[in-house]
């Protein structure tokens, strides 16, 4: 989830790095799908709206360390989840 105030350009922007880390650690993005701005089940802070973002990944375990880091840091991602499927 990126805050509601990014603009295509700055979720494209964070898409691109998450697609560089991704990349760095031999991995691909499989599929990804934005679902736009909406309103949020709960309250983060003050927020009550979030662009949407899923994109699904195909890279190494050791990679996905990295990943969440980058994630962590990027100051327009609000909420981030990885999750492993089998």
């Amino acid at each position: 989830m990126l805050e509601a105030e990014v603009d295509e350009e700055r979720v494209g922007a964070v898409m691109n790095r998450v697609r560089s880390t991704i990349g760095d650690h031999s991995g691909e993005v499989v599929d990804e799908d934005s679902w736009g701005r909406r309103k949020l089940a709960y309250k983060i802070g003050n927020k009550s709206e979030a662009h949407y973002h899923l994109a699904h990944l195909s890279m190494e375990a050791q990679g996905s360390k990295q990943l969440e880091a980058t994630l962590k840091l990027t100051t327009d991602v609000m909420r981030h989840l990885l999750i492993r499927q089998d």
